[in-house]
């Protein structure tokens, strides 16, 4: 009998060590508090057709089975109301006096065409090797992930453990999930959210136009987004990515009710202030 050869690599993994979320906004931020990620295959079957004549099997063709994406279950030990914004859509809104503390949260509206952010989630988990040390952290991540609405549950003497459902699919030619070693874990810093910017839309003197209006507006460039889905700032002193330039007086050419950005940048071109609304545009 000829030998078998051994296979190359037999990783031992274990943990649910770190989930990061990177949208398509350019936003990126993690968090090691989730104890659990389930990932289910979506699956679109094709019948197999079989050929049998008085009873003899003369030919078939065989099921076809082709992969559309994943549903991903993400269960976690904290409620992330950043988390449930890139999900569901809506607004988290901050103390105007120390931007740090989060206050609430706004889900969209009903009818809104507000449904969250397309995102890719990074899940990390560790290998260990038989003296007990991390070796290395597995990373895999799913792309174009769009996130469902997200329901709250109390109960006596619990804490409240959130399940988020999250659902992942691949482009045309996209991998429909990628699978790397990485030496080390990202590093999750300490970061402030923007100073608020009040932010106003009314419709403009031409049609498809907005005037938007800053409070407080400074001596400091400001810089524009708009889209239909929400829209996620960028963190204090980060560069802002898909931003246009904008004076802080001309009209904007944007469609009513989608969203719009405005943030105020310093000489580097980082962000130091800004603020969100609904477009409202001249018909």
């Amino acid at each position: 009998m000829a030998d078998v050869r051994a296979a190359i690599a037999q990783i031992a993994t274990i943990d649910c060590t770190l989930i990061t979320i990177e949208t398509d906004g350019g936003d990126h931020f993690g968090f090691d508090t989730a104890n659990q990620i389930q990932v289910e295959p979506q699956i679109e079957t094709e019948d197999a057709v079989t050929l049998i004549v008085k009873g003899v099997l003369r030919a078939q063709k065989p099921q076809k089975d082709t992969l559309t994406g994943h549903e991903i279950t993400l269960s976690d030990n904290l409620f992330n109301p950043e988390l449930i914004a890139i999900l569901q859509g809506g607004t988290v809104t901050h103390d105007p006096l120390d931007p740090s503390i989060v206050t609430g949260y706004n889900p969209p509206l009903a009818g809104s065409r507000d449904k969250g952010e397309v995102f890719t989630l990074h899940a990390y988990t560790a290998q260990y090797d038989v003296a007990g040390l991390v070796v290395q952290y597995e990373r895999l991540s799913y792309p174009n992930c769009q996130g469902r609405p997200v329901s709250f549950s109390s109960e006596d003497g619990a804490f409240r453990a959130p399940e988020y459902t999250i659902f992942s699919a691949p482009q045309l030619g996209q991998s429909p999930y990628t699978l790397t070693y990485v030496p080390d874990l990202p590093v999750i810093v300490g970061q402030m959210i923007l100073a608020p910017l009040t932010v106003t839309s009314v419709a403009g003197t031409n049609a498809g136009e907005t005037a938007v209006t800053v409070v407080p507006l400074s001596g400091n460039s400001l810089m524009y987004k708009t889209q239909s889905a929400v829209i996620t700032l960028p963190l204090d002193l980060q560069t802002p990515i898909g931003y246009t330039d904008w004076d802080g007086t001309a009209s904007i050419t944007a469609t009513t009710g989608d969203h719009i950005a405005i943030v105020e940048v310093d000489t580097n071109g980082r962000a130091v202030a800004g603020g969100t609304t609904t477009v409202t545009s001249a018909a």
